[in-house]
């Protein structure tokens, strides 16, 4: 039985949607199998930067980046438009280029914001091209697939602080292991209770949501299980919320920061940091974060305004980031960051850069507000609401939204715009 006009309206979250045809449908594949390819390849871009053959990097960014060309071809009007009309997420990765000028390594500094450019407008085509459900499905088909693959491949790394081996898989490094994990936790509980989604992806999610628990347990990562799971709940109490009156919604909101305040003062007050970080094999230091945020704040000192260059701290040559590889027993001198977010910004591109990411963080909290006391949300602002919580939680212990060629760069762009108001987004 045909649904009617009112069911079609409910069913599409508020959004009138045409009778999907074969034409739509050879769409909707073609857009899943872009998204699948270019996100699985972007996961793999960390361990290929680990294998002694460089051309091996090389193959999979290419073919990250591949893919997408089918979607200009095909929509070559709404992905210049996408970029025209979200050109706030393109400030910072120009910033970036700009900054060879007065870097000390203007040429790292070009070719490493040139490549944070393209990552930036790669997001920005997936959430205005894609349709969200789309995307998300294969999102966590790709971070699925990397999971057991990573879960066969059986790699570990030895951490000298906590004396432990993790398993690090395919993904190169543990925090980005425990990050992608967690993204995989969030994705697949998600699709399985979104009921726009087919129901092998609801499978599916019930089975990711099985296997992302207890490998966030082993990853060892405090930060990625606490906020994680703080993002889970953040999530739950958001689909409540949004069941509830406006003023429902405004007094849940409220009692869930006097709660959470109350929690951190109480927590701070009553627990022992030490014996706490010690439980999760952490020491004092956040193992070695402190000294890293001494030298920036050195670093930000000498260069407060413009900074150093996008990407020109880490570089062999630099003496602190020399000594801070010696300390860290880092011998392929790769791979390193200073564990802020805002500490980085500010060391590659002064408090200029810092301001430019601060508006942006400013203006994406007005926006949630906006959905969160509106009439409706959609699963995906919803999923956005609780991913931009859950990098912003990481923000203090983690740089995610600062590099190229990184899954978090490209679900920042599709925060941004999922969570404009439906009638302002176009997706194929």
């Amino acid at each position: 039985m045909a649904l009617s006009f009112s069911s079609q309206f409910e069913l599409s979250g508020g959004r009138i949607n045409p009778p999907l045809t074969r034409g739509h449908a050879a769409r909707d594949h073609s857009g899943w199998l872009v998204c699948f390819v270019s996100l699985t390849m972007l996961l793999l871009i960390s361990w290929s930067a680990a294998q002694p053959a460089q051309w091996t990097t090389t193959v999979v960014v290419l073919l990250f980046l591949a893919p997408w060309g089918w979607i200009v071809l095909r929509q070559p009007n709404d992905a210049v438009r996408s970029v025209m009309q979200n050109w706030i997420l393109i400030i910072l990765p120009v910033l970036s280029i700009a900054s060879a000028l007065w870097s000390d390594f203007p040429a790292v500094s070009f070719k490493g914001g040139a490549q944070f450019l393209i990552t930036t407008i790669i997001g920005i085509w997936g959430g205005y091209c894609i349709k969200p459900r789309i995307l998300i499905s294969a999102l966590m088909s790709a971070l699925i697939l990397l999971a057991v693959l990573s879960v066969l491949d059986g790699s570990h790394a030895f951490n000298r602080f906590s004396g432990e081996y993790t398993l690090i898989g395919v993904f190169g490094s543990k925090n980005y292991f425990a990050l992608c994990i967690s993204l995989l936790l969030l994705t697949a509980v998600t699709v399985s209770l979104d009921r726009s989604q087919p129901l092998v992806f609801r499978v599916l999610g019930i089975a990711g949501s099985c296997l992302a628990a207890p490998l966030l347990m082993y990853a060892h990562s405090v930060g990625a299980l606490v906020v994680c799971v703080s993002a889970l709940i953040i999530s739950l109490a958001l689909r409540i919320a949004l069941r509830l009156s406006s003023i429902s919604r405004i007094t849940l909101v409220i009692l869930m920061l006097l709660l959470i305040i109350c929690v951190v003062a109480v927590l701070s007050f009553q627990i022992d940091t030490a014996d706490l970080l010690g439980y999760f094999g952490k020491d004092v230091t956040l193992t070695g974060r402190t000294l890293l945020w001494e030298y920036a704040a050195e670093s930000i000192a000498d260069k407060p305004l413009l900074g150093g260059g996008y990407q020109a701290f880490w570089q062999v040559g630099n003496s602190s980031a020399e000594q801070l590889w010696f300390y860290s027993y880092i011998p392929s001198k790769y791979g390193y960051h200073f564990h802020n977010t805002f500490l980085q910004i500010t060391v590659d591109l002064g408090f200029v850069g810092l301001a430019v990411f601060g508006l942006f963080l400013v203006l994406t909290v007005l926006r949630i507000f906006v959905c969160l006391f509106g009439r409706t949300a959609s699963t995906e602002q919803i999923l956005a609401m609780t991913l931009f919580v859950f990098l912003l939680l990481r923000t203090p212990l983690e740089v995610d939204l600062f590099f190229q060629f990184q899954l978090p760069s490209i679900l920042i762009c599709l925060i941004w715009i999922y969570l404009k108001p439906a009638a302002d987004r176009q997706m194929s």
